[in-house]
């Protein structure tokens, strides 16, 4: 939660509230002509309120870049720093995995047939002063810019509440009643968000062990080496994030001693997962079933998602018996059936989940 209220550097208490406006705002840029013309019912429908689709409407604007333009805007006029307001919009612009060029942002700023008139205007500042009173936030950030981090944390999180959000499965469309009462609509969706989040596996952030153990404790199948015991002893004086260093000869016992380390620092400082890389296939899927043995030693009632990133993952029995799946029943690690990460890379990723709360908040909205 820090880490996430420091991106507008606000106490987690006032940054919730604005995360939660400004990530719900990703796809206020649908309010605008070019958008709104891909239903062929809908001239009828604008009519009648006093809504005109301007001649030679854009149909291929993209309506991130619209959200992106009106957001600046709108937090500009409630008091946010230039700077910030334009970073944080093109952050949550960015949801579809592409960023405007400033040149296409300023051809769009004056298209009367991308941004529409004063009417659409007014519609998209509607919908933002709706979240503005649903979310009710307080404050203003006084932060003046985003670092790069901050930029990639915000991008992300928006485009995974977008990606998880679209399913029907768990996401059905709304009514016009519904949107009498945005407060109830929220509770509602809140729920299915946690729902949602539970399938994949994104449950409470738990260390293995939340008291103390010795190397015996951790591994009773046999006794400590020279180079274990060392590691024991640099593990315990360690009380901040650092890099451990460690080299020597085969057989010595690096890989347990990385084990123990990784334990017992996810314990003290709160760390979140494991990342280990193997230069080949074949060590990969040997240290796979290595980690797979450390971590069935622990506790049984969580849900791992434990990922062996390669290109040849169908083939191993180990993976394949404990792979998660992502929300829409595929592997998490396969859009269709290519690999996110390349193939080159074999690496081995296991998170132990994400603070439950964060992780919802941007699900709900």
């Amino acid at each position: 939660m820090k880490r996430m209220a420091s991106i507008l550097g606000m106490p987690w208490e006032q940054a919730r509230t604005w995360i939660l406006l400004i990530i719900a705002c990703h796809d206020l840029g649908k309010a605008c002509p070019g958008f709104q013309i891909k239903w062929e019912k809908v001239k009828k429908i604008l009519a009648g309120i006093g809504m005109t689709i301007p001649a030679g409407v854009d149909t291929h604007v993209h309506h991130a870049y619209i959200s992106q333009i009106a957001l600046a805007l709108l937090l500009v006029e409630k008091g946010w720093p230039d700077d910030t307001a334009k970073l944080v919009s093109d952050a949550i612009g960015c949801h579809h995995g592409c960023r405007a060029s400033p040149i296409k942002l300023e051809y769009l700023e004056g298209s009367r047939k991308a941004m529409g008139d004063a009417g659409w205007a007014e519609a998209r500042s509607s919908l933002f002063e709706s979240l503005m009173e649903l979310f009710k936030p307080e404050g203003i950030p006084e932060k003046q810019t985003l670092t790069g981090p901050d930029f990639m944390l915000l991008a992300g999180l928006t485009s995974f509440a977008d990606w998880i959000g679209s399913n029907e499965t768990y996401f059905g469309f709304g009514t016009r009643e519904d949107c009498l009462d945005l407060e109830a609509w929220y509770e509602k969706r809140h729920g299915f968000a946690c729902i949602a989040l539970d399938s994949i596996g994104w449950n409470f952030r738990t260390p293995l062990t939340i008291e103390k153990m010795s190397f015996g404790q951790t591994f009773p199948q046999f006794s400590s080496r020279p180079l274990q015991d060392a590691m024991v002893e640099a593990v315990d004086d360690i009380s901040e994030p650092c890099v451990v260093l460690v080299e020597a000869p085969m057989g010595e016992g690096k890989t347990e001693a990385a084990f123990f380390a990784h334990m017992e620092l996810q314990r003290k400082l709160g760390h979140r997962g494991l990342y280990i890389a193997l230069p080949t296939k074949a060590t990969g899927n040997a240290m796979f079933e290595r980690t797979l043995e450390f971590l069935h030693g622990f506790s049984s009632d969580r849900t791992l998602d434990l990922q062996l990133v390669h290109g040849a993952t169908l083939l191993s029995d180990a993976f394949q018996r404990i792979v998660v799946r992502n929300i829409y029943g595929s592997s998490l690690l396969y859009v269709g059936k290519r690999p996110i990460l390349p193939a080159t890379m074999y690496i081995m990723s296991l998170k132990y989940s994400t603070e439950r709360y964060p992780r919802a908040l941007a699900l709900a909205a």
